[in-house]
Order: structure tokens, then C-alpha cells, then sequence
């Protein structure tokens, strides 16, 4: 059986994500989680939040609630995830977060969606418009200027997976906007984003939709099917 770790870089376990994730797999795997939030009272939350002028991350919480955390001060705190797990026998590990974690440093095989999900959907939505849904509106920017660096202008726009039934709603005006873009692909960043979601943008925009949550199960099934993944040397 394989150990596969995975960091949420809010707080685990991710009851709303990981039960979608196992069933995709191939074979049966064991899931050792562990959130960068965990056992943290609300104040210290707060404190990891974005500085003026910082692009935020994202980060569920165990209500099912969202709050921003900023990348750099976060990021010692996922490491610390990673050495955990590790030392739990974990033989590969995934960032449950679509940020890029390069800096993460690890003796096992990382999967870092912020180097796979860009490289992926750009191969896909090469010439063509390409509709994309951010969890935060404080995103968009970002997420402009990191696909124009790939040749592509995006139309973006956001809607939050952390707001229970509302989420649907804001999927719905999400799609809307997309739809007057005329885009001919949409690509749903956040891995909290789920199938009802994408259902929602679908019957809206009548495009391709490309899921989070989807591509990062498929990669990760890539690699264990195939037998132990090996540790770095």
C-alpha cells in the first residue's frame, strides 16, 4: 500500500476534498494528512495573513470557512507538514494548494500544483480564450500576468469554494461573466472548487472545464500506479 502525505495549507483533515481524490486512484493507498493551520487559535491565524500589497492564499478552515494566509509566512509551516510526514513513512507527497511551493524541500517526490496545473492548462488552452475562476477576487491580477507570460490572455474572474451553498451562486455569476467573454475552455484553479461547481460553470458557459481537484487525483495516480515512487538521493 502506498503512503501518500498530503498538506493542506489550511487546516486538516480536508473532509470536503480528499474522499473526492481516493476513489480515482488505481490502487488502494493510505492518506496521511496534515494542515499548516492545525492546532492554531484564531489570533495566530490572523497573523499569518497577507501584508499590504501581498497577493493572498486561500486556506479552508475546519468550519468550512476561508481566510487568507500570506505565502511567505506559510511556508515555514508547510514545511514543517512535510518533515512530519515524512517521518510518518510518507513516499509521496502532494500540496493540496495551487501556489507554488519550489522552495519546499523534501527526501520524497513532491507534487507541487503550481508548477503542474499552469504547465498543463496553458498546453491545453494554447490559442484559444482561455475563461479562468480564482477562489479570491484578490487573485485576478495575479492570475493574468501569469498566464500573459505564457502567451495567453485570460478572461479572469472568481467565486469561492468556502461558502456552502453559496458557492453555487457565485459559480453561476462566475460563469456568466466567462460566458459574456466568449471563452472556449475554463479552468477552475482551486482545488476546493467541486463537481457541482464545475456543473454549474458547464451548463453556463457550455465549454470545456477543466477541475482542479480532477487533474491534480490523475497526476497523483500516475505516479503510484505504477509501484513505489522513489525517495531523492
Amino acid at each position: 500500500m502506498e503512503r501518500i502525505g498530503m498538506i493542506t495549507v489550511g487546516q486538516s483533515p480536508r473532509v470536503d476534498l480528499v474522499p473526492f481524490m481516493t476513489p480515482l486512484f488505481s490502487r488502494s493507498v493510505q492518506v496521511l494528512e496534515a494542515g499548516a493551520l492545525d492546532h492554531l487559535p484564531l489570533p495566530a491565524i490572523q497573523a499569518l495573513g497577507p501584508d499590504p500589497g501581498e497577493t493572498g492564499i486561500v486556506a479552508r478552515l475546519h468550519d468550512g470557512s476561508e481566510t487568507l494566509l500570506s505565502h511567505a509566512k506559510i511556508l515555514p509551516r508547510v514545511q514543517a507538514c512535510v518533515e512530519r510526514l515524512q517521518a510518518q513513512g510518507a513516499e509521496l507527497l502532494v500540496i493540496l494548494c495551487g501556489a507554488d511551493w519550489s522552495p519546499l524541500v523534501s527526501k520524497v517526490l513532491v507534487v507541487n500544483p503550481g508548477r503542474v496545473f499552469p504547465a498543463i492548462v496553458s498546453a491545453l488552452a494554447g490559442g484559444r480564450r482561455l475563461g479562468v475562476i480564482k477562489p479570491s477576487a484578490g487573485q485576478l491580477d495575479q492570475a493574468r500576468r501569469q498566464f500573459a507570460e505564457r502567451g495567453i490572455e485570460a478572461h479572469v474572474t472568481a467565486a469561492s469554494p468556502y461558502c456552502g451553498e453559496a458557492r453555487l451562486s457565485e459559480a453561476r455569476r462566475a460563469a456568466e461573466s466567462l460566458r459574456a467573454a466568449r471563452v472556449d475552455v475554463v479552468w477552475m484553479t482551486c482545488v476546493g472548487m467541486d463537481e457541482a461547481m464545475r456543473e454549474v460553470v458547464s451548463g453556463v458557459v457550455g465549454t470545456p472545464v477543466i477541475l482542479a481537484r480532477s487533474i491534480l487525483s490523475r497526476v497523483i495516480d500516475e505516479l503510484i500506479v505504477g509501484g513505489r515512487v522513489p525517495a531523492a538521493v
